[in-house]
């Protein structure tokens, strides 16, 4: 009996070792980049991810400083604190931040947090601009997802030298920070037009419903109208007829007040 155990083992592992040598399997869980961001959906998921900088982050202490406004600590407060838009009590009590008097008074440090988060936070969004952009194009995805990328980098690199003037300026996230390069403003500023008026024309028409708060058209030209409005700011030299030439094209969109 002990013979025939021995055997019959010896059987089922040389059996079960014979079977295994076919190891092909059909994966159910990957999906090739090319073929996955080419798609609609595919798509408007690589631009999610850029969409979801956007919104503001509230967190129990306030510190987050992420999102276009509505997050405190962030960009809304540093370009609402440091204009007469908004003011907050200041006390030095120790229970209030200081910060807060120093943007009023123009006083700012740039160890300030809100100086840093509002920094962390764009650059953040640029990098997963870059990332959308990158996959959308290598995928070959529909020419209006590649422009919204792109406009939304545009959004992002305007927000950063109306802040911050001359700032780091990269469009490919396969750069050490070492060797991004520091661009003047009016640089950055030439990028943001070229990359508008390139793309707009391609971005979709739609009011509403699917576009509710993504860059359609019109939008589109509504940053193009803010960038070319403070141009004289950014290269020294104004763009009065090209602001309203891009306001022009948002009235095309029949928006009212």
């Amino acid at each position: 009996m002990k013979i025939k155990n021995i055997i019959l083992t010896g059987s089922i592992c040389f059996l079960t070792l014979f079977s295994c040598t076919d190891i092909e399997e059909n994966v159910y869980d990957k999906y090739p980049a090319e073929d996955f961001y080419g798609t609609p959906a595919g798509a408007d998921i690589a631009l999610a991810n850029v969409y979801a900088q956007v919104p503001g982050e509230f967190v129990r202490d306030g510190a987050s400083g992420v999102g276009y406004a509505g997050a405190d600590n962030g960009w809304y407060d540093m370009n609402c604190m440091s204009s007469d838009e908004q003011v907050i009590p200041h006390r030095n009590t120790g229970d209030w931040q200081m910060d807060f008097a120093r943007l009023h008074k123009h006083e700012w440090l740039p160890t300030d947090f809100i100086i840093n988060n509002t920094w962390n936070w764009l650059y953040k969004s640029i990098f997963n601009a870059n990332l959308a952009v990158d996959l959308l194009q290598k995928a070959n995805a529909d020419a209006s997802k590649i422009a919204e990328a792109k406009t939304l980098r545009a959004f992002f690199y305007y927000l950063l030298i109306d802040d911050y003037g001359d700032v780091p300026f990269f469009t490919d996230n396969n750069i050490t920070v070492d060797k991004i390069p520091q661009s003047s403003r009016k640089e950055v500023y030439d990028f943001i037009v070229k990359e508008l008026t390139e793309n707009v024309d391609l971005l979709s028409g739609t009011r509403g419903g699917n576009y509710y708060g993504r860059f359609n058209k019109w939008a589109g030209y509504t940053l193009l109208a803010k960038v070319y409005l403070n141009a004289q700011v950014y290269t020294g030299t104004p763009k009065w007829n090209e602001a309203l030439a891009a306001c022009n094209k948002v009235a095309e969109g029949g928006f009212t007040l």
